[in-house]
């Protein structure tokens, strides 16, 4: 099933990556990757990556002023999006990822609809008052660890924790094994404000491949809103949030289902 965006809110995104469709020739899975690539590498300061998709425009006979014009309409995409969560209380980019798989089987990954995802964190997050008592040392930790996608429930439990315990202090998880879906999970950690992980591997085993960091505040010290993490910090998050008893939970956890790891 597919969350049905606003057809306004939505061509705020697909116009301008139809439009880099059109002038390159790329497939709109290409220009949709290209797209996302170019955003994180953006939020993390990864230069290198950057580099590396407008090299690519360059290869293919664009001119620098061409390559810039795809460039400003990548930029155009990115406030497309950023005003899309304005205006809507949806999950833009995977709504926009769902559009184009409905023409494309590339697009392979399904997502919880909107409404069901709002209602799960609803149903997690309730406001009866029974969250456990959490401090800035052991934060209430929330996690979609059997397949993230790109991060919808996790985003719609971060509003709810909100809505109903804005004073509670969170961290969020998402584990997801593939690697555009996960890098969709961090830009909508970074553009809903979310503060936390995600984890780019298989959660049964534990062995992520990669593990983004992601936060605004530290955007107030000059820092980017994203980091890659290193082998030893990764090893942290592994060993801090997912211990023996939380390996048995992520094991025994149903696709799409909502953890609290209570932390000791």
């Amino acid at each position: 099933m597919t969350t049905l965006l606003d057809d306004d809110i939505r061509k705020r995104v697909t116009d301008p990556l139809d439009s880099i469709h059109q002038e390159t020739g790329d497939t709109p899975f290409r220009v949709f990757s290209d797209w996302v690539n170019l955003t994180l590498a953006s939020f993390s300061g990864d230069e290198e990556s950057y580099q590396k998709t407008l090299s690519r425009y360059g290869s293919n006979g664009f001119d620098e002023d061409a390559v810039g014009q795809l460039v400003n309409l990548h930029a155009e995409a990115l406030g497309g999006l950023v005003l899309g969560i304005e205006d809507s209380n949806e999950d833009i980019l995977g709504g926009v990822y769902e559009h184009y798989g409905l023409t494309s089987d590339r697009f392979g990954q399904y997502f919880t609809p909107g409404p069901v995802s709002r209602a799960m964190a609803a149903m997690t997050i309730s406001d009866d008052g029974d969250l456990r008592e959490a401090t800035l040392d052991d934060p209430l930790v929330i996690g979609d660890i059997s397949g993230c996608g790109s991060g919808r429930l996790i985003v719609d439990s971060a509003r709810q924790l909100r809505t109903v315990a804005p004073e509670v202090p969170a961290v969020f998880l998402g584990y997801e094994k593939d690697s555009l879906c996960a890098k969709m999970a961090v830009i909508n950690f970074v553009l809903n404000d979310v503060i936390g992980y995600v984890l780019l591997g298989d959660a049964l085993k534990l062995k992520p491949q990669k593990v983004w960091s992601a936060g605004t505040g530290r955007m107030l010290k000059g820092e980017r809103p994203v980091s890659v993490l290193t082998a030893e910090e990764t090893d942290w998050v592994v060993s801090r949030f997912f211990g023996e008893e939380d390996r048995n939970a992520a094991e025994e956890t149903s696709q799409g289902s909502l953890v609290d790891f209570e932390l000791g």
